[in-house]
């Protein structure tokens, strides 16, 4: 089995990625490559802006690339979150904004006749448990207030533990690299920038303007995007506090022949299904949903995830991986400026599990403030906005549970080729590689100094409380954390 994401297989590299750091001023910088980023990039490149997208790897290689490529608006029971949380106008306007993102994506993929293997499907919700069948009932009222059609069914179309279904037409799914290729390549035709292999590490202000410190030299620029998934700085945004991060497992195997359907659980367990046609067809299957500060082994996970789906449709999986998804205390995603003192800052985070139609319109929302107009839905995803009673109390959860996660990942032991001893005086991780080398680290992560979890699976240090990621020589993988986990001798 490949521990790898199906969707990076067969991607030819951008090539028109050379920047002369000599021009260090342009008007938009725009930080990560993923579906947010690109999508911004796409439609500033519509303007007379001078714009560069910067990616701390290969575009498209980060979290979109790990996703199950979905555009769907029915999504398990966020609605009857947003609605205890704020209210149905809100959940409503959050339902507008992911049918507003799978038509854009639609229509980009018709007008620019991009190939990404872009198909409309039905969509379902289904309950696996008598529990479950209410939260399908409020799904419905909810879809029914707003004259959204829907069907009631007694199962999905597969062989499946099913009690109860809700289906709606016209949502799709499709190759999210593909697309987010074409989206760069259509952009650079037009005169934008992209640089890979640059990654932001600290932002300053400069009047007016901010200048972006990176591993290639400084940026300054009037605007800044940051499209990362999750921002490289704790303030101002204060995201570690408005968010938590849960991780999710995908499996996938070739097979004969698909079915034009996704689908997905109302709550937990959640088991996430789409196919995919291209030269060859594949299932891909998602569960075992849960938070990172739970601090459990990552292998526990991907079993767990290969057995149900061994179960369920009797096959192998041919590639697993995880994913990590940022969950907003109050269930919408931030998106636009940092703080009141930073208009020109702007952040596209909290995504949930549903990157591609916020990601998309986190894209669309920013390269409108980009460029001074005002956007429908920006009051409703601002970054800054107020806290209410549930949302302060569902902050207060988190953070216990980050400190929990801290307790717990100091005392846990490592399993595999891993270990964790004093050496000098400090604890440091040790992981032996099959020639018997040792390979030292720190086990504390730079960003908010998190004990690390030896993930034995993938062979990296993880920290449970906000998702950064190092390989086992300490080189940094994934942030939020900018900077490597030193090596101790």
């Amino acid at each position: 089995m490949k521990k790898k994401t199906l969707w990076q297989e067969g991607i030819e590299p951008l090539h028109d990625t050379k920047f002369d750091y000599k021009e260090k001023d342009v008007d938009i910088l725009i930080i990560g490559g993923g579906i947010a980023g690109i999508t911004a990039l796409y439609q500033l490149s519509k303007t007379k802006k001078n714009v560069l997208l910067i990616d701390k790897d290969k575009i498209g290689f980060g979290v979109t690339s790990n996703t199950t490529g979905k555009l769907t608006y029915l999504q398990d029971q966020i609605y009857e979150q947003i609605i205890d949380t704020y209210d149905t106008n809100t959940a409503l306007s959050y339902l507008q904004s992911q049918r507003d993102a799978i038509a854009f994506v639609k229509q980009t993929v018709q007008r620019e006749k991009i190939d990404c293997n872009f198909e409309e499907v039905d969509s379902y919700v289904f309950a696996t448990k008598e529990e479950q069948e209410k939260k399908i009932d409020v799904l419905q009222s909810f879809l029914e207030l707003n004259k959204i059609k829907y069907e009631i069914k007694d199962s999905i179309p597969i062989e499946i533990p099913s009690l109860k279904a809700l289906k709606v037409p016209r949502t799709a799914v499709f190759h999210p690299v593909k697309y987010l290729y074409e989206l760069a390549r259509i952009s650079l035709s037009k005169g934008v920038k992209i640089m890979e292999n640059v990654r932001a590490t600290d932002i300053d202000q400069d009047g007016a303007y901010y200048i972006t410190h990176t591993n290639a030299g400084k940026i300054r620029s009037k605007k800044v995007l940051i499209c990362t998934h999750y921002p490289f700085f704790i303030r101002p945004g204060w995201v570690p506090f408005k968010s938590h991060i849960e991780s999710s497992y995908v499996v996938a195997t070739h097979i004969e022949d698909t079915k034009g359907f996704s689908a997905i659980t109302i709550s937990n367990p959640i088991y996430s299904i789409r196919y995919h046609q291209d030269k060859q067809n594949y299932l891909l299957f998602a569960s075992e949903s849960d938070k990172t500060t739970k601090c459990k082994p990552k292998k526990e996970y991907y079993q767990k995830t290969s057995d149900r789906f061994e179960s369920f449709f009797h096959l192998t999986p041919t590639y697993a991986w995880m994913t990590h998804d940022i969950m907003p205390n109050d269930h919408l995603p931030l998106i636009g400026p940092i703080s009141k003192k930073h208009p020109n800052v702007m952040i596209a985070t909290g995504f949930q599990k549903w990157g591609m139609t916020n990601g998309t319109i986190a894209g669309i929302i920013l390269s409108e403030l980009a460029t001074d107009k005002h956007h429908p839905y920006e009051g409703l995803f601002l970054p800054y906005r107020p806290y209410n009673l549930k949302r302060c109390i569902q902050t207060v959860k988190d953070g216990i549970d980050n400190v929990n996660a801290m307790m717990k990942s100091t005392f846990q032991i490592p399993k595999g080729q891993a270990k964790i001893e004093v050496r000098n005086g400090k604890r440091v991780g040790i992981y032996i590689d099959p020639k018997g080398r040792e390979h030292i680290v720190s086990i504390i992560c730079p960003h908010m100094k998190c004990h690390l979890l030896f993930n034995e699976v993938d062979c990296t240090w993880d920290c449970p409380c906000h998702g950064s990621r190092f390989d086992i020589d300490g080189n940094l993988l994934e942030g939020p954390s900018v900077l490597n986990i030193d090596q101790k001798k």
